[in-house]
This record gives C-alpha cells, sequence and structure tokens, in this order.
C-alpha cells in the first residue's frame, strides 16, 4: 500500500511512494500530527539523482522492520531538495553546526515546533566506517529526548541561535577595485592544477563560474595567464570522462584529478553554466574544440533533456539498475562485435578503449588527443553514432522530469549567449520558445513559481528563482528585442528590492517576506554548485537597470556587489558568479544597440567578438522606446544602425559593421 507521498509530483517523492515507511510530504498534515503526538519528526531531503540516497533507500526504507520502528516512534518526511532549497539550506546548515558534514541524503530529527536536534548524511543499515547504523540512531534518540531536559533545551538554542547569525556582521566591506579582480585570480591560481587543469584535488568539480571570471579577467587584463589557466581546464574536461564523448554533455564531477571517472549524474544547472563558460572560451580562441562541444552539449540537452513545451527537465540518475555508470561504460567485447577493425583502432588510439579497460574492467571513453586528424572525421562520426545507437538500447538512467525555473533560467542565458556568438537560428528559436514558456507558464498571477510538471505548476519562486530569471530575460532580450521581456525582468526586480532586499545590511533574504514557516530566514551569499541567489540578485538588478535606466536597480547592485567584494577576493572559488558580476560593475557596461532589418552582416560580426562587458541590444527600431538608454535609436535611411554608448554618451551611429571592433576598443579605452 503507498505512502502519503504517492499524490506528489516530485521523482524524488515518487521513488518513496511505497516504501514501508510512512512517509509524509512536508506540509501541516504531518506537523500537525508530530505536536499531536508529542513525537520528534525525522526529516529526510535528497534528489532523484542522489546515489546515497538511493543506497539508504534500498538498506534501510525498504526494510520492514526498520520502516516499522521509524513509523512507531516517528513522524516520517521526505522533501525533493530541488523543490524546497529552503528547507535544505536551514537543515543543512543546521548539520554542519553541529560538527557533521553536510551532504545528501540529509537526514534531520527535529521538534515538532521543527527545532533540529540531531542530523547527519548517510547512515548505513550496519554501523561502519565509524558511523552509527541507522536504527542505533532511531533507538539512541527516543532513549535520549526529553524536550524538557535542561541539556536538550540549550541544544536547541544554541542551534537556533547559530542559525540566526547575520553573515554580514562578519564580513569586512570595501569598494570594488582592481586589487580586489587582482587578488581573487591569485587564488585561483594557487589552487590551479597546471598538469589536468582545474582548481581542486579530487573530487573535482568543474567551477565553471570561476573558469568564466578568469576569461574575463584575461580580457581586462594584458596577462594571457589567466585565460590559458581558464581554457586549459575546459581543454582536459572535454577530453576527459566527465565529458560524454558519444551522447554529449557533462557529468557532475570526477572522482580523480585527471577528469577519468565522473560521478555520472547530469545536472542541467552544469549543463547551463559550462556552457556560458565554453562560449566565452570560444569567442576568446578559436579553438574548434570549444565550438564542438558546445553544439554537442546543446544536442544533447534538445535530445534527451527538452520537454514538448520547450522548457528542460532536472536531471539524469547516475544509477542504472542500481550501478553507477553502467549506461556509459564499454566492455572491450562489446566494441569487438559492433565496430570494423578500423573503427576498433580509432577506439583505441582516440578514444582510450583496451581490452582491460580503463576502470573497474571497463572502459569509460575519453578523447586521447584535442585534435583528431581531418582524416578521422568520417571514421570518429559513424563511431560516435554506431555506439549512440546501441546505448540508446540500455536500460537508460532515471530522468527527473520536472522543471525547475531558476535552472531553466540559466540554460535560457547560455542558449542567447550561444545563439549570438554562433549566429545559429536554431539556437535563436530554442532560446526564446524556452523565454516564452518561463514568462508564459511560470509567472502566474500569483506570482513566480519555482516547479513545473505535467502542466501543473507548484511552489512560489525563492530568491534564486526571481533573480535568474530576471538576469536570463536580459539576456533574451538582448536577442530579440522584444521589450515585453524586458518588462517581465523588471517586474522581477521590483519583487526582489520589495520582498526579498534586507534595506539593514543590503544584502537578500532567500524567501520572500511572509514566508515565515521555518525557524529562520536565510541568506546565502556563496556560489556553489549554482549561483547564489544573491550572486543572481545583483547581477539581475544590474543589468536590468542599465538596460531600462532605474538607477536604483544599479545603485542597490552596485552596494551589494562591494559589500562582499573583500571576502569574494579572499576566496575566490566560493564567489565565482559574483566575481563575474562585480568585474562587469567596475568596468562600467557599455551599451551597443543594433537597431533596424536583422542584418546577418551585423550577426555575422558580433558572432565573432568577445565583449564581455557590453549590453547588446538587437531589435526592428527602438525610435520610440520608453527606455532612455534604448529611445531615438533608429534605423538611418532604412539601413540597419549600430549605436555604441558608454557613460551616458554615445558615438555617432555607424551603418558599417567592419567598424564595430575598432569603435568598441575606443570606448574601452576612453
Amino acid at each position: 500500500m503507498p505512502n502519503k507521498l504517492i499524490n506528489e509530483s516530485s521523482p524524488y517523492l515518487l521513488q518513496h511512494a511505497h516504501n514501508p515507511v510512512n512517509w509524509y510530504p512536508w506540509g501541516d498534515e504531518a506537523i500537525g500530527r508530530a505536536r499531536d503526538e508529542k513525537k520528534l519528526i525525522f526529516l529526510s531531503i535528497g534528489y532523484s539523482s542522489c546515489h546515497w540516497c538511493h543506497v539508504m533507500e534500498r538498506e534501510s526504507f525498504e526494510d520492514e522492520k526498520t520502516a516499522h520502528f521509524l513509523n512507531e516512534h516517528y513522524i516520517a518526511i521526505k522533501v525533493d531538495r530541488e523543490e524546497r532549497p529552503d528547507i535544505d539550506a536551514v537543515y543543512m546548515e543546521a548539520v554542519q553546526i553541529m560538527g557533521q558534514q553536510g551532504g545528501w541524503p540529509l537526514n534531520v530529527w527535529l521538534t515538532p515546533e521543527l527545532d533540529p536536534v540531531f542530523g547527519g548524511t548517510y547512515f548505513p543499515k550496519t554501523t561502519m566506517h565509524g558511523r552509527p547504523s541507522f536504527m542505533d540512531v532511531l533507538q539512541r534518540l527516543i532513549q535520549v529526548f526529553d524536550s524538557e531536559n535542561p541539556e536538550i533545551k540549550d541544544r536547541i538554542t544554541r542551534i537556533r541561535s547559530a542559525l540566526g547569525q547575520d553573515l554580514y556582521a562578519h564580513i569586512e566591506t570595501s569598494p570594488l577595485s582592481d586589487e580586489i579582480f587582482q587578488q581573487a585570480a591569485g587564488v585561483l591560481k594557487t589552487n590551479y592544477d597546471p598538469v589536468d587543469g582545474g582548481f581542486s584535488p579530487a573530487p573535482k568539480f568543474p567551477m565553471a563560474m570561476s573558469i568564466e571570471f578568469l576569461i574575463k579577467m584575461g580580457a581586462a587584463s594584458p596577462d594571457r595567464a589567466r585565460t590559458d589557466m581558464a581554457l586549459n581546464s575546459l581543454r582536459k574536461m572535454i577530453s576527459g570522462g566527465i565529458y560524454d564523448q558519444i551522447g554529449g554533455g557533462f557529468h557532475r564531477y570526477s572522482t580523480d584529478t585527471r577528469w577519468l571517472v565522473p560521478h555520472f549524474e547530469k545536472m542541467l544547472y552544469d549543463q547551463a553554466l559550462l556552457l556560458s563558460a565554453l562560449v566565452d572560451a570560444a569567442l576568446t580562441d578559436d579553438d574548434p574544440l570549444f565550438a564542438e562541444t558546445i553544439a554537442g552539449t546543446i544536442s544533447y540537452l534538445k535530445r534527451e533533456m527538452m520537454d514538448g513545451t520547450g522548457a528542460f527537465y532536472s536531471a539524469l540518475d547516475a544509477d542504472t539498475e542500481g550501478v553507477e555508470g553502467r549506461f556509459y561504460v564499454w566492455d572491450w567485447s562489446e566494441l569487438e562485435e559492433l565496430l570494423t577493425a578500423a573503427q576498433l583502432g580509432y577506439v583505441r588510439e582516440f578514444l582510450g578503449a583496451s581490452e582491460t579497460g580503463n576502470w573497474e574492467g571497463v572502459n569509460i571513453l575519453t578523447r586521447k588527443s584535442q585534435v583528431i586528424p581531418a582524416e578521422m572525421h568520417e571514421t570518429a562520426e559513424i563511431v560516435r553514432k554506431k555506439l549512440l545507437d546501441e546505448r540508446d538500447k540500455r536500460v537508460r538512467p532515471g530522468l527527473d522530469d520536472k522543471v525547475i525555473t531558476s535552472w531553466n533560467a540559466m540554460l535560457l542565458k547560455s542558449l542567447c549567449k550561444a545563439a549570438r556568438a554562433f549566429n545559429n537560428g536554431e539556437w535563436r528559436q530554442d532560446a526564446l520558445r524556452l523565454a516564452g514558456f518561463l514568462t508564459g507558464e511560470m509567472i502566474t498571477a500569483d506570482g513566480l513559481m519555482r516547479i513545473w510538471k505535467n502542466g501543473r505548476v507548484s511552489q512560489p519562486g525563492f530568491l534564486d528563482d526571481h533573480a535568474l530569471l530576471a538576469e536570463a530575460l536580459t539576456f533574451a532580450f538582448e536577442l530579440s528585442g522584444d521589450e515585453t521581456l524586458l518588462g517581465h525582468a523588471s517586474d522581477l526586480c521590483n519583487i526582489l528590492t520589495g520582498s526579498f532586499y534586507d534595506t539593514g545590511n543590503k544584502g537578500f533574504y532567500y524567501t520572500a517576506s511572509g514566508q515565515d514557516e521555518l525557524p529562520v530566514r536565510t541568506r546565502n551569499i556563496f556560489d556553489n554548485a549554482e549561483p547564489s541567489g544573491t550572486s543572481a540578485a545583483i547581477s539581475a538588478l544590474w543589468r536590468t537597470g542599465m538596460l531600462t535606466g532605474e538607477t536604483r536597480f544599479t545603485s542597490i547592485a552596485a552596494e551589494a556587489a562591494g559589500q562582499l567584494g573583500n571576502i569574494a577576493s579572499k576566496h575566490a572559488s566560493a564567489f565565482g558568479y559574483l566575481l563575474n558580476t562585480a568585474i562587469t560593475i567596475h568596468h562600467h557596461s557599455r551599451e551597443i544597440v543594433i537597431s533596424g532589418p536583422p542584418s546577418e552582416e551585423i550577426r555575422d560580426a558580433l558572432s565573432g567578438t568577445y565583449l564581455p562587458f557590453s549590453l547588446i541590444v538587437e531589435g526592428p527600431s527602438f525610435e520610440n522606446s520608453p527606455l532612455p538608454t534604448l529611445k531615438g535609436k533608429k534605423p538611418i535611411k532604412d539601413r540597419t544602425a549600430i549605436y555604441i554608448c558608454q557613460d551616458f554618451t554615445c558615438q555617432q551611429p555607424t551603418l558599417d559593421p567592419r567598424d564595430l571592433p575598432a569603435r568598441v576598443r575606443r570606448t574601452s579605452q576612453s
């Protein structure tokens, strides 16, 4: 008999709907029952593609004896962290305050008043590696917990007090300056792996936001070393097992320093962030590897992650039939059966496969040479298609088919960048279709929603949903000139400043005012796997303010960025997205307005030019635009005109796109 998760839409919650545990979704029913029965709440948080979540489910949540004890003594609540990142953030911080390592599954025991008393991540079925068994923890907490015990009450008070601490109270602020960005780049250089690229030991994460910052630093300085660090890191990733050499797209992270053995899940946000960095790399360096990888990643997304509406799903699981990576790896005998002798020779020489394998007796395909000889291109494509067709016959990893606003917004931004960088009409259509979905489906009469699945929206949006969508819509506006998209961005920025912004310390709360069901209202300033809502809000406000002329937005953005500049310079890897925006603010965005009929000549001129500190708006005519940055900028004698402005001063418009690079250089030097 299913439990109460059966009526939920989250793929992760539905995975647990037939557990013998009497799971509840987060809500008044479960919390009310805990209060009525005076029981502790067992809160378990995870996501559908989480490997150790699956392990703990198999070992404990599907075990009848464990489930019976849990049902008798606790109220069990399951939460999908991707649906409710606010809940995840509060209790992840609580577990770390307790001195435990963070991660997922996140398991926390709460009082009926939602105060955390104990927590951790994965608990094994039997005690091992210094970890108590899950049943030991369940039994021990029943024995020791007494809400009236002074020690317990003191523990609850201390944790609650620590959760409520002001992040900004201990941050030393300073104005944005060249020194801040130089120091941040220096921190990344110190952590840089000159052999294999990347900025950490194993496990090695892509850190796309930091890579993008280094590319911008390279554009702002004659020092090529920053750009080289970024490009080398991308090349090493593309050549490794972290990039799917057959199907395209990036896995979550590498378990080794060489990018060989990945954790095999594929997340939408990783694809979006890496695409953005790859576009900048392609505009900075003419290495065809970058363009090829961009095309391969977008092709993967459209083939495997795209909904019929034009929106994109969240994730592909790492596991197939309980085995991580099974879908992606190859036994040599399989390759022998599928390929001709010549094709097998190509796989051995260029994709690193062998009879003995390179991981647990099987082969993770890698790119042994970044340049494949021209005479091998046809063989390479035949092999790729053969292996992709064969792989598609396998049992597929689980798909999390919910649509998340913030993640789709990140991809919208990247698609807009790719469409312009390569003057690709198909990607332009994909981007604007996605923009239409997000504004048409996710922005409702009740406000912005976070989740869409099977035609239904749920869960009011959080800071990152509002901020990343506002930011992405400015990119869609640049691409299309559709001022309704910029209007939506402006509306979202008004919500950011009205419902999320703290005028006292100039920071942002993760939840909107009035969303107060949790013990504390959290903030997050750190860019981790995803951009923090704070960094995204600063970018959204800056870009929207520059395009609309709304100085209130740009002032808040500049002040908020300045508050974090000093800490970002010392901990650069935790502030990649912030540094990207802050350096743009510091260099003062220039505006390039293209007014007139679509011009392939102008689009081609823009497509090969890296302009990291420019806002580029393209549309049929802005003669009557109400926006001060655009008003009066019209075609000249029915021909498409280019206007370049900076610091409230515009050059004479030009009709010749060949003038564009020189004019931009003159503006940047003035």
